[in-house]
């Protein structure tokens, strides 16, 4: 719970620094059209890291809209079960959806996620023949989910972002370059 309310207290701050927000008047804006790189960090229990590649739309008649596409992955942890056995886990994340430009620099995006975990256990016993190793099962859970956020176009092509993602509740930071 706590990402959540850090990525709303970034969220507002960013809105409230940005001296381009402005209300939207009835003039229909042209934004450049651009392509971010993004690296992510996502506040999971196994860390997560991804990329995303953000688009603004080259069509003129869609000018304020651009679409999102990312992946992550967490590192393996070990898992606590009982004694002999042995376990870890592994966290993957496929993130899309669309971002909306409010302005030239800052845009608010929302989308889906597919978030996957997987746990191999053992519980250690080793069939009585020689050379026998301990059998792995893997059980891998996808659940699916949604998520929103901000990115903000700093000085010279310098994008930060921030969200919040419901599957993991976790926080998504996100830091890269547009071009």
């Amino acid at each position: 719970m706590k990402q959540f309310w850090l990525a709303i207290i970034m969220t507002f701050s960013l809105v409230t620094v940005s001296n381009n927000a402005h209300a939207i008047v009835a003039e229909e804006q042209q934004f450049e059209p651009s392509v971010a790189l993004l690296v992510d960090y996502i506040d999971t229990r196994g860390d997560m890291f991804g990329v995303t590649l953000a688009v603004k739309h080259f069509d003129p008649d869609y000018a304020n809209w651009g679409y999102y596409v990312g992946y992550a992955w967490g590192s393996k942890y070990d898992l606590d079960v009982p004694e002999p056995g042995e376990g870890n886990a592994k966290e993957y994340m496929w993130r899309f959806g669309l971002s909306y430009s409010l302005t030239e620099d800052l845009s608010v995006y929302s989308g889906a996620t597919a978030f996957i975990y997987e746990e191999n256990t053992t519980n250690n016993i080793v069939h009585p023949i020689e050379g026998a190793e301990p059998v792995w099962e893997r059980d891998r859970q996808k659940e699916w989910g949604v998520e929103f956020g901000i990115r903000y176009t700093i000085m010279n092509g310098f994008v930060i972002g921030a969200g919040y993602d419901t599957t993991s509740d976790a926080a998504v930071f996100s830091i890269g370059v547009t071009m």
